[in-house]
């Protein structure tokens, strides 16, 4: 029986504790309470509105943002996010009802402020030789940039947007990402001597701008073709060795043109080694090396070679030059000088021999008494003739 009421008496207890807990929360007055993690930062800026706080048997309740959008709940314990799209001051409302249509509101101040803008321009060469191409990175500049123009100027500008690219929008105002419309380098070349001054101007979603330029110096080409030869006159066949290793610039390649009909072509590693050309015929070639750079820009330099005709000369002997008719004379032609082709050896009394070898002797008997002119002529490669005379007296 005691353990009866006792049991009895716990229960009747627990039924009023609920009923005591249930009456305390219809009782509790009914309060919007809004709080939110940040208040105040820069466009876009993300806030999360906590409206937890708030007391009351709440049924529902709706949070107006300020901004023209709101949301509408009944779970008054969850967390609401929310994105500030544009700068400016936002009052957030929260309003809370219960079941008997009893409402209370709370507010919240919300300032959003203008994100950061600047133009950041960067080139990886200020200063260089004509042709000269700059590579621009304006992936340094800040803010929310829906479009820029690149006046390189020379005339020229670059110009981009959203509208010509709206794929990329996609984090395009993100501060801490401002990379959309700016991501992809920007490569240009001027193409004549001088100072320039690039400037980039960018522009945010809200119409301001910022500015940021490079000053580019371009220079006139440095890339000269340089040729010496050795010898530059001398006897046909002419062999002539050309240095062309003192050329100057970025040298890609080039053609060294030795004016006889006759050229050779290289690349830069073959501008060290010495290239040698043999003329064959007498004659004035003007040999011309031109170079050309990695940009395609072109030199050359060209140099003058003599190729003279070689000395030619008969030269004639005799032994004995008088004597007893029969007469044997021994002509000795060898002395003679020259790119000898032939020769004609007259011995001046009616007779003749002709060949192409005059290291050999040559032996003629005059057989009646007379004085005779013996004559050699000697003919070279180039058509040229010469001739040579000695008297011979038979008694």
């Amino acid at each position: 029986m005691r353990l009866y009421r006792l049991k009895y008496g716990m229960f009747a207890v627990g039924i009023i504790v609920l009923f005591l807990f249930g009456l305390s929360a219809c009782l509790m007055p009914l309060r919007a309470v809004i709080t939110a993690d940040v208040t105040q930062g820069s466009a876009p800026l993300r806030v999360v509105f906590d409206p937890s706080k708030s007391t009351g048997n709440i049924t529902g309740f709706l949070l107006d943002f300020g901004d023209g959008t709101t949301h509408l709940g009944e779970d008054i314990s969850l967390p609401i996010s929310h994105v500030y799209e544009n700068p400016g001051s936002y009052t957030a409302t929260l309003t809370v009802w219960n079941a008997n249509g009893r409402e209370s509101a709370d507010s919240l101040d919300i300032t959003v402020e203008y994100p950061e803008l600047s133009a950041n321009l960067q080139a990886d060469v200020t200063r260089g030789f004509v042709p000269l191409r700059v590579t621009f990175d304006p992936s340094q500049s800040k803010g929310a940039i829906t479009s820029f123009s690149l006046d390189f100027g020379d005339g020229n500008v670059y110009t981009h947007g959203i509208a010509a690219n709206p794929s990329r929008t996609e984090g395009l105002y993100c501060a801490e990402n401002p990379h959309g419309v700016l991501g992809d380098p920007i490569t240009h070349v001027y193409e004549e001597p001088g100072t320039y001054q690039a400037v980039l101007t960018v522009h945010d979603r809200w119409g301001r701008s910022a500015r940021d330029s490079v000053e580019i110096t371009v220079e006139p080409s440095n890339l000269r073709a340089i040729l010496s030869a050795s010898p530059q006159t001398g006897y046909a066949p002419l062999e002539v060795t050309f240095d062309l290793s003192k050329s100057l610039g970025e040298i890609e390649g080039f053609v060294l043109d030795f004016g006889d009909g006759k050229s050779v072509e290289g690349l830069l590693h073959d501008l060290a080694d010495p290239i040698r050309h043999t003329y064959r015929d007498p004659g004035t070639y003007t040999a011309t090396l031109t170079v050309r750079d990695v940009h395609g820009a072109e030199d050359s330099h060209s140099l003058v070679i003599n190729a003279l005709y070689p000395p030619l000369a008969a030269v004639l002997s005799a032994q004995p030059t008088s004597g007893a008719a029969p007469l044997e004379v021994t002509f000795d032609i060898s002395k003679s000088e020259g790119p000898i082709l032939y020769f004609i050896l007259d011995f001046g009394d009616g007779d003749m021999v002709n060949g192409i070898d005059i290291t050999y002797a040559i032996i003629h008997t005059y057989s009646q008494p007379g004085t005779y002119t013996a004559t050699l002529t000697v003919v070279d490669i180039y058509g040229r003739s010469d001739a040579a005379t000695v008297e011979i007296r038979a008694q």
